[in-house]
């Protein structure tokens, strides 16, 4: 048998036990009434009826969760009969007036059958007691208001404590405050309708003006005392609104507003469960399959969340969302569907009001059972859910703006994965030792500006998207996946002590997963990825994981193997290069003298003399001595430098080719420039100016470019080439022959010359190489000759190589078999002592602008 069947059983026991003491109290009691009195007996016990029945409607309820004990004003004409009339009438008045409210009420009929027997042993009790003890007398004296006070206070205690008793079968244990609460109150009211009892029943001596008095009395306590429990009720809904307003003001979650709420509301309204569902707020309403809501209940085992399906809401909550309409179903409803929604639910009656929705806060509130079984909710009941739900519509929305903000803080807005901030924490968080190391990977995708430049932003974005979500899916599941920003992502999560091979395990099937083919606006792409990964079991370098996994990536991608672990000669190299890029800082700020020209000869097959020179920048560090190009232009390009090294290197170039003029050598200069400066608008005009401050014409300069400075961004580039050929500069197109887009190019560049990358021309110094390479200078030879354009081939180490290259059809060598790069005075003199310098020729100078 359940604990909720024993404890009804038990409940009956007791209800039993005492409607038979009662019944034989009643039956061996033969004594008259205490207190003689002219009117009718039955007249009597007809006020009586009328006092049992009214005192019963005006309740001081005290209540235990699902229970409540009431405190009345009966003890007034339950004193009065004990005096007045026999037992027999007395205990009849009590249980047909006490049973009449009751059926108004529509109290179950456990509860009622338990209240009556109580009722009428009391009655019973009090009465023989009264009688036993002071037998009949003429009048009131002191004497029988004591004896009637000490019968009615225990008597009155002895029924208190079987309330409780039947409360502690029901809800278990009570304490000392709840046993408290019931008997002290008790005991003030018993004392205080024993004096009013006897007050009435001295002024009924005096015959009609006391009655009047009494009469009027009773009418103004009876007023006043409805007036305190409506005052008292309206006080304490009012505190609870303050307390929930101001309460909410500084809540920063949803959840934990909504719990505020629905305690609140639980014991304002006495309500034994409170629910609140919040439609998800950019679907709204949606009944489809899979449209989800938030369901927040609160009862007797605590408060609960859940996601439901918007399709499990029943009628009454879909007409309050949909049409903004409330309901109050009180148990004596007579609506056969609100009748059949209630016994469907197992509600025993219910409140249902909307969320406001103009706060931005969809949804409805669900009240039911109220507690002790003594009323239902009313409609003033409802318009205080109303005034609760509109204030928790608008700390609701707040509460979910301080939940955006705070998720925005620490999520990346385009993939929904962590950002660099929550990765960063969760690294130091996440627990080392016991067995246990901190993992960290770090991904970069290759070529994604190129999706950029040819599909645009959108796609990208989109890209990015399908990157993140088959990343994070790769990941373990305790994993905390983050965007770092730009195509950058990262994770960290944990694995065994002796188990570090595991990350490169997963970094692998990172890149697998990303391998496969992304269709985005009917495009079939792959992103390829370089994953660098930092493993450690000392807590101590958790700070430092981040940034290994960055300098292992960056060695991935330098490398063969798209996955590489971070080792510390790694980070050696990478502290070298930052300290390359300050020293080159400093040298460009405070030394540009150290920045210096170099020239390797171009000389024309034709005529085997020098005909050109290309200008090639050397960097004397004060300490690593000569440093050439291929360290420090690509840094200079990162960090944004290499704007500073255009004007050193046009003035110096342009210089020495005014000096090989002024000396009888016609011989022009050209001059290699990165993808930011033939993408920089001004471009045109600093060429210019640096020709006007040289004195030298615009067509000694050759400006020397590669395609991939044409494709990052092809419309702006062609511009300032356009501009630059418009001027009389010569346009080159670098290692022609290794790119992509050569062809192409080639129509749309306004070039004049073609320099053939050093591969091929390697190639015809080996043999296995030679014909191949033969084949693929002739062919690229005709092309050109075909669209009028000047060929050069770069890297002839062998002097053979010129008779053949000029057979191939090139117009013009460069290599180290004529002479390696020098600086501008070793030049001089080579030009004095070299065989493919030539004699002198006189050259026009430009010198409008020199002075």
């Amino acid at each position: 048998m359940s604990s909720t069947s024993r404890a009804r059983r038990r409940t009956t026991q007791l209800s039993v036990a005492l409607a038979a003491g009662a019944i034989a109290i009643a039956v061996g009691y033969r004594q008259p009434a205490t207190l003689s009195t002219s009117t009718s007996t039955w007249l009597l016990g007809a006020a009586l009826f009328v006092g049992f029945l009214l005192g019963e409607q005006f309740l001081l309820n005290i209540e235990f969760r699902r229970q409540a004990h009431s405190l009345t004003l009966g003890g007034i004409p339950l004193v009065l009969g004990a005096l007045l009339v026999p037992l027999p009438v007395v205990l009849a008045a009590r249980v047909l007036g006490a049973g009449t409210a009751l059926a108004i009420q529509r109290m179950r009929p456990e509860k009622t059958f338990f209240n009556l027997s109580m009722y009428g042993f009391e009655a019973a009790v009090d009465t023989a007691a009264i009688h036993a003890l002071v037998g009949t007398r003429s009048g009131p004296d002191l004497g029988l208001a004591a004896v009637a006070l000490l019968v009615t206070v225990a008597v009155d205690q002895l029924m208190s404590c079987a309330v409780l008793a039947v409360i502690r079968m029901h809800n278990g244990p009570l304490s000392r405050r709840d046993v408290a609460e019931v008997l002290v109150p008790a005991a003030v009211l018993a004392t205080v309708t024993m004096s009013a009892t006897f007050g009435i029943v001295l002024l009924a001596g005096a015959g009609v003006v006391g009655w009047v008095v009494v009469v009027v009395t009773a009418g103004s306590a009876i007023a006043m005392y409805r007036g305190f429990l409506v005052a008292s009720r309206r006080h304490t809904k009012l505190e609870t609104i303050h307390e929930f307003v101001t309460g909410s003001a500084g809540t920063a979650s949803l959840t934990a507003t909504t719990e505020d709420l629905l305690a609140r509301v639980r014991t304002l309204l006495r309500a034994a469960r409170a629910e609140v569902t919040v439609l998800d707020a950019e679907t709204g309403v949606d009944q489809r399959a899979g449209a989800k809501a938030t369901r927040f209940t609160s009862d007797e085992s605590g408060f609960s969340a859940a996601v439901v399906e918007q399709a499990a809401l029943d009628w009454t909550a879909m007409r309050a969302v949909t049409d903004n309409e409330s309901l109050v179903v009180p148990r004596t409803t007579r609506d056969r569907a609100l009748r059949k929604w209630l016994t469907e639910r197992g509600y025993r009656d219910a409140m249902v009001a909307p969320l406001p929705g103009a706060a931005g806060l969809g949804g409805v509130i669900t009240v039911t059972d109220r507690m002790g079984d003594l009323a239902s909710f009313t409609d003033d009941d409802l318009r205080l859910l109303q005034t609760l739900t509109s204030h928790f519509a608008v700390a609701g929305e707040r509460a979910q703006m301080v939940e955006r903000l705070a998720y925005d803080a620490t999520h990346d807005t385009l993939t929904g994965l962590a950002n660099r901030a929550r990765l960063t924490r969760s690294i130091l968080e996440t627990p080392i030792g016991d067995g246990t190391r901190t993992a960290v990977l770090l991904l970069d995708l290759d070529e994604f500006k190129e999706v950029n430049d040819s599909l645009g932003h959108g796609a990208g974005d989109q890209l990015l998207q399908v990157v993140a979500d088959r990343f994070a899916a790769a990941l373990p599941a305790d994993a905390v996946a983050a965007r770092l920003g730009g195509d950058e992502f990262a994770a960290c999560f944990s694995l065994a002590a002796d188990d570090a091979a595991s990350a490169v395990c997963i970094a692998e099937q990172i890149v697998a997963a990303l391998a496969e083919p992304i269709v985005i606006d009917e495009v079939v792409l792959a992103a390829a990825a370089s994953i660098g990964i930092a493993t450690s079991v000392d807590p101590a370098l958790s700070k430092d994981l981040l940034r290994h996994a960055d300098t292992a990536m960056y060695a991935a991608k330098r490398g063969d193997d798209r996955v590489a672990v971070y080792d510390a000669r790694m980070e050696r190299d990478r502290t070298e290069k930052l300290a390359l890029l300050a020293d080159l800082r400093t040298t460009l700020q405070e030394h540009p003298e150290r920045i210096a020209v170099y020239f390797q000869p171009q000389i024309d097959l034709a005529s085997r003399s020098v005909c050109s020179a290309e200008a090639l920048v050397r960097w004397h560090h004060p300490t690593l001595g000569v440093v050439s190009p291929d360290r420090f232009i690509p840094l200079a390009e990162t960090a944004g430098l290499i704007d500073q090294f255009t004007p050193l290197i046009l003035d110096a170039a342009l210089h020495e080719c005014r000096a090989w003029a002024e000396s009888g050598r016609d011989i022009g200069v050209a001059v290699n420039l990165s993808a930011r400066n033939v993408g920089d608008p001004r471009l045109p005009q600093q060429v210019a100016a640096a020709l006007r401050r040289a004195g030298v014409p615009s067509s000694s300069l050759t400006i020397e470019i590669t395609e991939s400075s044409v494709i990052a961004d092809p419309a702006q580039t062609l511009s300032v080439l356009a501009r630059l050929a418009a001027q009389g500069v010569r346009i080159s197109l670098d290692d022609f022959g290794t790119g992509y887009s050569s062809l192409s190019y080639l129509q749309r560049l306004p070039v004049q010359e073609v320099k053939i990358d050093r591969s091929f021309v390697f190639g015809l110094a080996q043999q296995e190489d030679a014909r191949n390479s033969r084949a693929l200078i002739s062919a690229i030879t005709s092309l050109c000759r075909s669209l009028d354009l000047h060929v050069v081939a770069e890297g002839a180490e062998l002097a053979e190589m010129l008779d053949e290259l000029r057979v191939l059809g090139c117009d013009v060598a460069q290599g180290y078999v004529i002479a390696r790069p020098l600086s501008a005075p070793d030049f001089a003199r080579w030009l004095d002592e070299s065989a493919f310098a030539g004699s002198p020729r006189p050259r026009l100078l430009d010198d409008r602008a020199s002075a």
